[in-house]
């Protein structure tokens, strides 16, 4: 692709956003959102290359739809006039390299590269709590949710350090996925993912679509999360059930998004706290890390009770 192309994607990758300014958006279906920043996000990168893989793998739909994105493209000549031709190239690398390419994996190829380090992605409807890794993200949001949940102020160092033992039980796993097979897999993943985003956040593409584009910079990472965004995201998947090629597309709605968005953001925040500093003996440092950790647990709850599409 040319080097034009390249130049984009290594200043839309490296770009550094502040707090956004905050835009009601309406979102049919869902109530008004608000572009925003949470708390974890750390808008210049994720401190450990594990953290990293969680949150791009927690947020899979976007590279699972970069079929569908460039077949609606192509399927849209009336549409999609205005397009740049910077955004047809990428356009075409998802449709034509995927699954024959090292950075555009198929949905199976990506999942026999990183089921074995992190289970089935957490933003998909599953039930893998045998895979090592959700067996201690699980044991780790318990002690979390134990410790804020408490009743009384009896038994809060106990669970304190309940907790801080989850820690180092989640930091030993880490530490064992970390090295060569973890960073190319994130390597793997990583272009994919940047040029689905890419062409999300092209006014004319969406506006083929009739929606407006994804905000600029690092959405939907680090906590970005935006109605029109997810709004794109749910319209693709609805979309992906026409054809035949992405039936593996998951069919999720707005609302649902959102809830992965926050995951990925948590879960991701959540690891660089435990692999810096597992041990916590401050007991106003374990408690920051804790409440990260509970939003963790929430944003999956609220995942699971939000209900993906039939």
């Amino acid at each position: 692709m040319g080097g034009e192309v390249q130049q984009e994607k290594s200043e839309s990758t490296d770009q550094q956003v502040g707090n956004p300014e905050a835009l009601d958006i309406e979102v049919p279906g869902i109530p008004t959102q608000r572009v925003v920043e949470t708390e974890a996000a750390s808008t210049s990168g994720r401190r450990h290359p594990i953290s990293d893989l969680y949150e791009l793998w927690t947020l899979d739909v976007l590279p699972t739809l970069g079929y569908t994105v460039a077949m609606v493209f192509e399927t849209g000549p009336k549409e999609f006039k205005g397009v740049p031709s910077r955004i047809t190239d990428v356009l075409a690398e998802l449709h034509y390299r995927t699954g024959y390419d090292p950075d555009y994996l198929s949905v199976t190829q990506r999942r026999a590269l990183v089921e074995p380090l992190l289970g089935k992605s957490e933003g998909t409807e599953h039930s893998d709590e045998a895979a090592t890794f959700h067996q201690a993200a699980m044991g780790l949001r318990k002690a979390a949710v134990d410790y804020t949940q408490r009743s009384f102020s009896t038994g809060e160092s106990q669970l304190r350090n309940a907790f801080r033992d989850a820690s180092q039980t989640m930091y030993a796993h880490l530490t064992n996925l970390e090295g060569s097979v973890s960073q190319n897999a994130l390597a793997r993943l990583a272009t994919h993912f940047s040029d689905v985003v890419t062409v999300l956040q092209n006014r004319q593409y969406c506006s083929g679509l009739g929606l407006p584009p994804a905000p600029d910079g690092v959405w939907p990472r680090f906590g970005i999360v935006d109605g029109d965004g997810a709004a794109l995201v749910a319209e693709l998947c609805n979309r992906a059930s026409s054809l035949d090629e992405t039936m593996t597309a998951p069919r999720i709605d707005a609302s649902k998004f959102l809830a992965v968005q926050r995951i990925a953001d948590f879960g991701a925040a959540s690891l660089d706290e435990i692999r810096d500093d597992p041990a916590m003996t401050d007991d106003a440092r374990a408690n920051k890390v804790i409440d990260v950790v509970y939003r963790w647990w929430t944003a999956v709850r609220d995942s699971r009770s939000v209900p993906s599409q039939p």
